[in-house]
């Protein structure tokens, strides 16, 4: 066999001959990694389509337990709900436009669960018309976006029309082909003749001419013809689909893109009318609700005021009792030096009496003592 030569123990050769080919560790772990990732997010798509599916079927916070029935009965007034489902019709709604042709899916509740609540609701009239109010909103953003796609659609039939050139019958194309080769071959002919022949090759270059005219002319002619007969292709102003022809016309209109144009074009000629005076009305509750905002911010302020001068009060009070006791403290330690310094002073004036009273006392002892010495030595 061969013999491989190594001048160190660690020898990538030997190494890479004589051990399996495996991955680095960090590829490994990487792509373990990127499975568990994959894996997880889709875990996380199911469970959030389980939600949204709990959501629609029972309403939002199907899991709080309300202790107040009344609370139960308005969980349409979450700002999860989707508003304009619950007066009829969401355009951008799973079932509707939402996802299709660029537009995005509403991603609020649509639970006919709700929408049963706001139908039994005892305050349905004054919310009907700002929940309505919402949708028409909705609504012309979806007939906005259709109607700029038609426009975007026409354009591009007039560009391709006008640039498009329809396919003649085969007759007319034969018959255009014949007279090219006619004069193509009364021109070659003119060629082939000699110059004494001067008038002979004139007459052939003309006439060359004159059919090749004909023939230019006829398919000028035919092609205007064709572009008339044609079949072009047209717009439908309600969805925005293209189509050619009756039947054209006719299939589009089973598309589910149609029916829900419709749907969406009649219910906002429905509340269009009344959109001015719901504009109004908002507009007064919004004034009404700065108002409210300004009077409730005026009275915090005026109890935030209130507070302070209590507060100043209060600490103006704490101060004249802190300076009271104070005072009494300094009278109290007066008093109580007064006092010490009295019992001082006729403590020292009992000890100095006491004193005296010893010396007088010790006096007369001595006296008496000499009195009864003198007198025993008389004895």
């Amino acid at each position: 066999g061969l013999e491989h030569r190594h001048s160190s123990f660690s020898c990538q050769t030997c190494v890479l001959f004589s051990s399996p080919l495996q991955p680095p560790l960090d590829i490994l772990a990487a792509s373990q990694q990127q499975k568990k990732t994959t894996k997880n997010k889709k875990q996380q798509t199911k469970m959030d389509r389980a939600r949204a599916m709990l959501d629609a079927l029972m309403g939002p916070g199907r899991d709080v337990v309300e202790k107040d029935e009344g609370k139960t009965k308005e969980k349409f007034k979450d700002p999860t709900v989707c508003k304009p489902f619950l007066v009829g019709l969401c355009p951008l709604g799973p079932g509707m436009l939402g996802g299709k042709r660029g537009l995005d899916l509403c991603d609020k509740i649509h639970s006919e669960v709700m929408r049963g609540q706001f139908e039994s609701h005892k305050d349905k009239k004054e919310l009907e018309w700002e929940y309505n109010l919402e949708c028409l909103k909705t609504l012309e953003y979806a007939i906005r976006e259709c109607d700029s796609r038609i426009l975007k659609e026409k354009a591009r039939i007039r560009d391709d029309w006008g640039n498009r050139r329809p396919p003649l019958p085969v007759h007319v194309i034969d018959q255009v082909s014949r007279m090219k080769r006619e004069s193509s071959a009364m021109f070659a002919m003119a060629e082939q003749l000699d110059d004494d022949k001067f008038k002979e090759k004139e007459a052939l270059i003309v006439r060359s001419g004159e059919i090749m005219k004909e023939a230019e002319a006829l398919e000028e002619k035919e092609t205007k013809r064709a572009i008339a007969a044609a079949v072009t292709e047209e717009v439908c102003e309600v969805c925005g689909t293209c189509y050619q022809g009756e039947a054209g016309d006719a299939a589009h209109k089973k598309f589910k893109v149609h029916g829900v144009y419709s749907e969406i074009r009649a219910k906002f000629e429905e509340l269009h009318p009344n959109k001015d005076e719901w504009e109004k009305k908002l507009k007064e509750a919004a004034g009404a609700d700065s108002k409210k905002s300004r009077m409730e911010e005026f009275k915090k302020s005026s109890r935030k005021d209130s507070d302070k001068d209590e507060d100043r009060k209060s600490r103006k009070r704490e101060e004249s009792r802190a300076r009271s006791s104070d005072k009494r403290k300094k009278e109290d330690r007066g008093r109580d030096r007064r006092r010490n310094d009295s019992r001082d002073r006729s403590r020292s004036r009992r000890k100095r009496e006491d004193r005296g009273s010893d010396r007088r006392r010790d006096k007369s002892r001595g006296r008496s003592r000499r009195d009864d010495s003198r007198s025993r030595r008389r004895r």
